[in-house]
């Protein structure tokens, strides 16, 4: 399994998320239903089924709406939830600062606009434009931004475990790779040079650093192998070394959007 440390850290995941929300008294019903709707409005997008994504976050946002509704006012059913009722009744609740007025106020109004798509009828073709697509990146863009709000205003955590939690939500995923329940990996595409699997592998666990060894066990290489590629790959200056671990920098970054991923993208439309 891969180990999942950086700097001696736990890299924080929607398990600890999970077990925190509940800790706050959050009822688990309420938690279960935003981890898993979540996770299957990302594996839609990542599946191409947009149609999927919008449905699943419509389903997200009435969990998140309980979710709110339980923290601040210890009641909610998942069972009852009516979207415009539920906006209109967290939004009337006493705003004392900034942070009362994105969780009553910004956070409803974004769950309300993706609910609004996913009940729409039909919409306007452009040409070859498909607006199902179109739909999918803002649902999945405002699921992002809702749980990563729900993190930083309602956790009791350190900014570390916030942080790492965020980026864990906002990396990009890509179809070019699958994940599984241990934590491992399998790159998807079989014609990658082996020093494009390393900087796959690295882009999809950014900001972690990744050591030699777990890069070893993700793509099945030997150590001298693996040594060979890495000190390649940081004399081109896409990869920083550290005893820590490697990690990619904005240049690796980059090359991988680029030369990878924009190219998986252009493939899977055409």
């Amino acid at each position: 399994m891969l180990k999942r440390w950086e700097d001696n850290l736990l890299v924080f995941t929607l398990e600890n998320f999970a077990k925190k929300l509940n800790g706050l008294g959050v009822d688990e019903q309420i938690i279960n239903k935003v981890i898993e709707g979540y996770k299957k409005v990302k594996k839609e997008y990542l599946s191409g089924n947009y149609e999927e994504v919008v449905r699943y976050a419509g389903k997200f946002c009435e969990a998140i709406l309980a979710l709110i509704e339980s923290k601040v006012s210890g009641r909610s059913n998942l069972d009852k939830i009516r979207m415009e009722q539920a906006c209109k009744r967290l939004e009337s609740y006493p705003k004392s600062n900034a942070k009362d007025e994105i969780l009553l106020t910004a956070l409803p109004r974004v769950a309300r606009s993706v609910y609004t798509l996913r009940n729409k009828e039909n919409v306007a073709h452009v040409k070859t434009v498909d607006p199902k697509f179109i739909d999918a990146v803002y649902c999945v863009t405002a699921c992002d931004w809702m749980l990563s709000r729900i993190a930083l205003l309602l956790l009791n955590a350190d900014e570390k475990e916030v942080y790492d939690l965020i980026n864990s939500i906002l990396k990009k995923k890509i179809p070019l790779i699958e994940e599984f329940e241990d934590g491992t990996i399998v790159i998807l595409k079989k014609d990658l040079s082996r020093s494009d699997e390393i900087l796959l592998t690295l882009y999809h666990y950014y900001p972690q650093r990744l050591s030699n060894s777990e890069l070893e066990n993700i793509l099945k290489l030997p150590p001298k192998s693996v040594y060979t590629y890495l000190q390649r790959l940081e004399n081109e200056r896409l990869i920083h070394r550290t005893e820590n671990g490697n990690k990619l920098t904005l240049l690796g970054i980059k090359y991988v959007e680029e030369n990878l991923v924009m190219k998986q993208e252009k493939s899977s439309t055409q």
